[in-house]
């Protein structure tokens, strides 16, 4: 799978590979990638866009979906691991993880879990 993820994001074809790719590609174990492809400048804009969505998706799903406290658990040190990085749009979405992990009543499935549109619901 991560072969495939890499493939993607380095290749020049713009669509996904099937409907549902993110939901498909986002998980713990591909985090670090997904973080990674998010914020690597030879990857296109609009795909670091996908990346970053699939990043929101896990917080999201892990909070208002799963409500597994150890797959909460994991996601939460990932956020907080990743809180180190400086990209502007990770610390965003840091800040955000920790809001929703602690104010699980915040969840809105628009703002986390539907795909690069959930940047239009976001204000700042």
């Amino acid at each position: 799978m991560i072969y495939d993820i890499n493939a993607w994001a380095f290749s020049n074809d713009a669509e996904f590979p099937h409907q549902d790719w993110d939901l498909f590609i986002t998980d713990i174990s591909t985090a670090p990638l997904l973080l990674s492809l998010s914020i690597n400048p030879e990857v296109a804009n609009d795909k670091r866009k996908v990346f970053l969505a699939c990043l929101y998706l896990l917080v999201g799903d892990a909070v208002g979906i799963v409500k597994d406290r150890t797959h909460l658990e994991e996601v939460r040190l990932f956020v907080e691991q990743a809180s180190s990085n400086q990209n502007y749009y990770i610390q965003q979405w840091v800040f955000r993880s920790f809001q929703l992990i602690q104010n699980p009543e915040l969840f809105d499935y628009k703002k986390w879990c539907d795909g690069i549109d959930i940047f239009s619901f976001w204000k700042d």
